[in-house]
């Protein structure tokens, strides 16, 4: 009886399958693609703080490292920034820095990427219920060219995606984070 034992334990074994439990097979980025809320884990690959992203944050002067790309110059009112790039350790793009130019000093950050989240778990492509559910945030400001922003924790800001036809104050709820921004208040 033994030895059938033995023999079926070693066939089983030798199985060509994938494993059983999920957690021995490896996963290269665990929550690419996810934008439900969730509290931040260990498992997100990047966390923002309430008023800094990678070391990074407005008022900074401009450091020299590998994560920034130059990606040309834009034009806000009067005023004309350098952007840079703000790339992952994949060289995925997580965000863009607008830097002021006559004392180089970074004026704000622009996280366009969903594998970033701040720490109330809320991330680019959360709707406008979701912010409010989690953070309480519903107060609304404009930004240097005169486009609503929801103002959130520390220097956070939200730009939310919808239909033009709504009045500047009015949000709809069904409305999506396209950026979450870093800058003074």
């Amino acid at each position: 009886m033994l030895k059938y034992t033995l023999a079926g334990l070693m066939l089983a074994s030798c199985s060509d399958g994938p494993p059983h439990t999920p957690e021995t097979r490896p996963v290269e980025h665990p929550n690419a693609g996810n934008t439900a809320i969730y509290d931040v884990d260990a498992d997100d690959p990047y966390e923002m703080g309430d008023s800094s992203f990678l070391d990074l944050y407005p008022g900074m002067p401009l450091p020299a490292t590998d994560a920034l790309a130059p990606a040309g110059e834009v034009s806000v009112q009067e005023t004309t920034f350098d952007r840079y790039w703000l790339m992952g350790e994949r060289e995925d793009t997580l965000a863009y820095v607008l830097v002021d130019r006559p004392n180089r000093t970074i004026s704000s950050i622009h996280v366009v990427s969903p594998d970033v989240a701040t720490r109330a778990g809320l991330r680019v492509s959360n709707s406008f219920d979701e912010i409010r559910q989690r953070t309480g945030a519903t107060k609304v400001v404009k930004d240097p060219e005169g486009q609503p922003l929801l103002r959130g924790d520390g220097w956070i800001h939200y730009r939310l995606t919808y239909s033009t036809g709504n009045e500047a104050d009015t949000i709809p709820s069904e409305s999506t984070v396209s950026e979450i921004i870093l800058r003074h208040r």
